[in-house]
């Protein structure tokens, strides 16, 4: 009878053992990010972190209710603080050009999540409000009206993040020395008649154009392109402000 009195306290300090440890959300995260650095996230699991903290993975349980949750933790933390200081009176162009850069430097420090921000739950649920809310602000003093401001919100959205997950997205590790071999001879082997201009452009397209590469932005940066690709989204915003302003003096 007494050695069962004994044992109870026993149980209940392992059942402790994981907080005991100074295990908590934040060295979760930073935990998961770090694997999800190091190896990609396609295998990615809960149990992965609880072997890396040294814990069981019903530990792991205390602070994320599932791999998603976790997920969008590790974005939110990858990611960090986008938002640029106070917006300068008329400089709404400024002020987007600076968050899309500031995006596109935070992918690229961890661009193994960035095949997550495709996913639009998870890519959702780690977005700040708070930059949302700046977001619209911005707009709203550049002087789109709010009728309109649900399609240049989404216009900016899908501008900082579509180039940046096309550029950093990735493959596994697994075989990825042979995968981008194979896709290197596929381009060099093109017949030139066939494609003329495409061959013709080799050169200058391999491994620095959409497509026609194999290696990701964190071997090639397509920081020229990503420069061209905001210029064009901000010039096309300005046109449709001054087609608006025209109208509603006509």
């Amino acid at each position: 009878m007494r050695k069962k009195e004994e044992a109870a306290p026993e149980k209940k300090r392992r059942g402790r053992s994981a907080r005991d440890q100074g295990l908590s959300r934040e060295r979760v995260v930073e935990a998961a990010l770090a694997l999800i650095d190091a190896k990609g996230y396609a295998n990615f699991s809960l149990r992965d972190v609880a072997r890396e903290l040294g814990v069981y993975p019903t530990a792991i349980y205390w602070y994320v209710t599932s791999r998603d949750e976790l997920l969008v933790e590790v974005i939110t933390r990858a990611l960090g603080d986008l938002i640029p200081g106070p917006l300068p009176a008329g400089r709404w162009r400024d002020w987007l050009k600076e968050l899309f850069h500031r995006y596109r430097r935070a992918v690229a420090r961890h661009p193994n999540v960035a095949p997550l921000l495709g996913s639009q739950i998870i890519s959702n649920a780690s977005m700040n409000p708070v930059m949302v809310e700046a977001v619209l602000r911005t707009l709203l003093s550049a002087g789109f009206k709010s009728a309109e401001l649900i399609h240049v919100y989404n216009t900016v959205i899908t501008a900082m993040v579509g180039f940046v997950t096309l550029e950093f997205a990735g493959h596994g590790a697994d075989e990825r020395d042979e995968w981008e071999d194979r896709l290197r001879v596929r381009f060099e082997e093109l017949d030139r008649d066939e494609f003329p201009l495409l061959t013709a452009n080799m050169t200058r397209m391999s491994n620095q154009a959409f497509i026609v590469r194999w290696k990701g932005g964190t071997n090639r940066a397509l920081e020229q392109s990503f420069d061209r690709y905001i210029d064009v989204v901000l010039d096309g915003l300005q046109r449709q402000l001054a087609g608006d302003a025209d109208a509603r003096k006509q």
